[in-house]
């Protein structure tokens, strides 16, 4: 990327447009400036101006509720996005993820999370596309471009070091002046200048002392002066906690609403002389712009009687005519972006693609065989339109080929929590429709609504009566007609964050006072529970129903939840599993994270698979000569049955379409095109930052600039698998390398590269460069990624690809001069297939050049 200008960006955008005073006060223009409720901006009906909807992303458009009844098309997660190494698919990806969006009413989302895995235990590293910022820049400015193309303002967060969940809402990231410039506002760079991002959002964390959204070094004097950034910052939600310091540091929109340190307090502090008017106006103007961009401002102001005054509702909302529903996004895309994202690891003896023909039995074993996890918990996640099962695809392709059997064994069990009951066991007492009843009631017992929902998680952000809710006298209660599948004892749990009772059959049984978790997100992803056993007969039913007063010092969604599940022996289910291989010509294992074991609001503790997934695979390896392990994990996870197994394929979190497009890619029909984002660790010692917990509020980035397979290489540390790594279904071999012998400071280097199709089949290569500096030193990065490309080719066909290195990897912060300095000297390219494997090396010169502008 050739740096702009200072003050250039890429993109169209309105020129600044100052509201005239006669139009609005300076309280309706404050007003303007924080959301009208928990997803919503304000209306001014006299500038035109309707509600703005945001939504979270980045895997779904879910819309302001988890509504069963407005489904949204569930993507693979974003680690699997950046897998794809692919950004021209991930732009037609997110188009179509902006389209569904646009359907559904919603004009801002709230996405892409564009922050690094800079540790692998990160809770919501699953939700970042790379460990590297080239790559995460790249996609994600692909994934920019495509939302917006479609009419919808994407978000590009959270700027900036929120890495790590542990104590996100208060730590202080200590980051150096030149790893900040090189390595975490990088990407985020890329996504203002070269994409155009309408919003970026302010992060709760402090950087070096100073909370995000008071930034002022950051947010104005990085972000809107010296990279031109004329769209709206906006904070993450509940992370605005001053009037002054947000106002003047650069924050320009509050979220949630309609409470928060603006409004009247903001007023007063222009009124008093502390925040002027005319930065009051210049944030007002930047959401004017916004409006104009996804189309939430008619030209004819309402106060006119025309446009927009016959047009709009009462809030100033536009009647949108969106009868004929939501657009969802096609079948066929997701099952290919979700095959690309898998990343064949290991294929001994070829045993990837399976021949139909030489399997009699085929047994599909693990616990997310049965249970897959396809979504990360938190902001992110979705009711799914529909969800494509592994047995369900397995079973479809055996019919369509040779008609081999397809058997299936749990193996383990690997959840955190008492998992839901299964589907059919519940029915609502009341109607008798299959599922639970929800009803909200008074102080006093008296019933204030109720709902029907399928399944017997709820949660709720807003839209409950006024007595429902944190510190409110008010109950929530789920009520619900179970039928046992199986005789024997059953643990039965209720979820939620404050006094907690249960019922069977009308007699209380349980009740309890949760305690409130330390991030509010846990309240929603993770609530605490009560249990109770029931010892109960196959067949026979029982009413249960939990009761939940919310806590009176909670925060976050509400959240209500009840699991149900048969006690089961893990000896018992290993066995069994074991049976199946022995007697199977193929045994495919899924094993991986649980539900909600990757999730928003808390990191992992540990890289190892929970329960006895180890000793499962270990065993059905010993007992099929054929097996295949099918990792369902976002993010990095222990193997160390590596090696008694034939394949390996990693799916990540693969969203609804994981079933299809894993048959797809076991029966060959297509190729696992993905190529790893984060290194895979042989162990967690060997990690350059396995824990990130702040000491004493402080969180210290004292790895500098040697994140992910930068500390490898300059610890001379052998991962399982390295960063950019991905076997494909062919071979390739590398030919060529072609570039000029000298370059200019400032300028980008492109390379051409000759790889041959070496294989029997056609697929598609990455071809990755690394570039080498002529001096590094202490702390710095052996080689960088530089720049990639695809290349597509047919059996035994040759093609060149140009792979562009933007010139700023060949640039350094200067700390002193606080400006970018190119190093003149040699630097040597490699290129190849992943950050380990690089056949080819050239040398180029760079001469030299005074410290350059940003």
């Amino acid at each position: 990327m050739n740096p702009p200008e200072p003050g250039g960006q890429a993109g169209s955008v309105s020129p600044p447009v100052r509201p005239a005073d006669d139009q609005l006060s300076l309280a309706a223009r404050v007003r303007l400036l924080t959301g009208s409720d928990s997803w919503r901006t304000g209306a001014a009906p006299e500038l035109g101006l309707r509600q703005m909807t945001t939504s979270d992303g980045p895997s779904g458009a879910r819309g302001v509720s988890l509504d069963e009844n407005a489904p949204s098309t569930c993507l693979p997660c974003p680690s699997a996005i950046g897998a794809t190494w692919d950004p021209d698919l991930v732009e037609r990806v997110a188009r179509e993820l902006g389209t569904e969006a646009r359907s559904k009413g919603i004009d801002i989302l709230l996405a892409p999370t564009i922050n690094l895995m800079r540790t692998p235990l990160g809770g919501r590293g699953f939700e970042c596309f790379s460990e590297d910022p080239l790559l995460t820049g790249q996609i994600g400015a692909a994934y920019v471009r495509g939302v917006q193309a479609a009419g919808v303002a994407a978000t590009v967060k959270h700027f900036i070091g929120n890495d790590s969940e542990t104590e996100r809402w208060t730590y202080d990231a200590r980051i150096a002046p030149g790893v900040l410039r090189e390595v975490y506002l990088w990407p985020f760079e890329v996504c203002v200048r070269d994409a155009g991002t309408a919003l970026v959002m302010a992060s709760y964390n402090k950087v070096n002392g100073v909370p995000m959204t008071e930034h002022r070094g950051l947010l104005t004097e990085i972000l809107r002066d010296e990279w031109g950034f004329t769209g709206v910052v906006i904070s993450d939600w509940s992370a605005a906690r001053s009037t002054v310091p947000t106002a003047t540091g650069g924050l320009d929109l509050v979220m949630p609403g309609p409470d928060g340190p603006w409004g009247d307090l903001l007023v007063r502090a222009v009124e008093a002389g502390a925040v002027s008017e005319a930065l009051v106006d210049d944030k007002v103007a930047r959401l004017l712009r916004l409006a104009d961009r996804v189309g939430a401002r008619t030209r004819t102001p309402a106060a006119t009687g025309t446009g927009a005054a016959r047009q709009a509702g009462s809030d100033g909302s536009p009647r949108t005519g969106r009868a004929e529903g939501p657009r969802y996004i096609g079948q066929d895309l997701l099952r290919a972006v979700t095959a690309a994202s898998f990343v064949l690891l290991r294929n001994q003896s070829g045993v990837l693609p399976l021949d139909p023909g030489s399997i009699g039995r085929l047994a599909l074993i693990g616990p997310n065989a049965v249970r897959p996890s396809i979504q990360g918990g938190g902001s992110v996640t979705v009711r799914p339109a529909r969800v494509r099962m592994p047995a369900e695809s397995l079973t479809d392709l055996a019919e369509a080929t040779t008609g081999f059997a397809v058997t299936v064994a749990q193996g383990c069990r690997n959840e955190l929590a008492v998992p839901l009951p299964p589907t059919g066991s519940l029915h609502d007492p009341v109607t008798g429709e299959p599922g639970v009843r929800i009803e909200f009631r008074g102080p006093g017992g008296d019933l204030l609504a109720a709902e029907h929902a399928s399944t017997s998680s709820g949660l709720w952000w807003d839209g409950t009566p006024d007595q429902i809710g944190w510190g409110r006298p008010g109950t929530l209660t789920l009520l619900a007609r179970f039928r046992a599948e199986a005789s024997g004892e059953h643990t039965i749990s209720a979820a939620g964050v404050g006094d907690l009772a249960i019922a069977i059959d009308g007699h209380e049984i349980a009740a309890g006072r949760t305690p409130v978790p330390d991030d509010p997100v846990q309240s929603m992803v993770a609530p605490p529970d009560l249990q109770v056993t029931a010892d109960l007969t196959a067949g026979s039913q029982i009413t249960v129903t939990i009761t939940l007063r919310p806590a009176s010092d909670g925060a976050g969604p509400l959240a209500i939840r009840l699991g149900i599940a048969s006690a089961q022996d893990d000896d018992a289910l290993l066995a069994e599993a074991e049976r199946a291989a022995a007697a199977a010509d193929v045994a495919v294992v899924v094993v991986g994270s649980p539900e909600m074991g990757e999730t928003e609001g808390m990191d992992r503790a540990t890289l190892a698979l929970p329960g006895r997934q180890d000793e499962l695979v270990a065993r059905v390896a010993a007992a099929c000569q054929r097996t295949i392990v099918v990792v369902n994990a976002g993010m990095p996870v222990l193997m160390p049955w590596l090696d008694q197994v034939s394949a390996v394929l990693w799916a990540w979190l693969p969203g609804q379409e994981f079933g299809a497009a894993l048959a797809d890619v076991l029966a060959g029909r297509a190729e696992p095109g993905g190529r790893l984002p984060v290194t895979l660790p042989a162990d967690e010692a060997s990690c350059p930052v396995l824990h990130a917990i702040p000491d004493d509020g402080v969180l210290r980035y004292d790895e500098g600039a040697l994140v992910g397979y930068r500390g490898y290489d300059a610890a001379e540390i052998a991962p399982a698998f390295p960063f950019g790594h991905g076997l494909g279904y062919t071979r390739w071999t590398y030919d060529g390398l072609r570039l000029p012998p000298g370059l200019a400071a400032g300028q980008d280097l492109v390379v051409e590269v000759d790889v041959t199709n070496a294989g029997a089949r056609s697929g598609r290569e990455v071809v990755q460069a690394y570039v080498e500096p002529p001096a590094g030193g202490p702390g710095r990065p052996v080689r960088v990624l530089g720049g990639f490309a695809s290349a597509e080719a047919d059996p035994g066909k040759r093609v060149t690809v140009g792979v562009r290195i933007p010139a700023r990897v060949f640039a350094r912060w200067d700390e002193t001069a606080g400006q970018w300095a190119w190093q003149p000297g040699q630097y040597r390219i490699r290129v190849g297939s992943s950050s380990r494997v690089l056949p080819l090396t050239a040398a180029v010169t760079s001469g030299p050049a005074e410290p350059s502008p940003a």
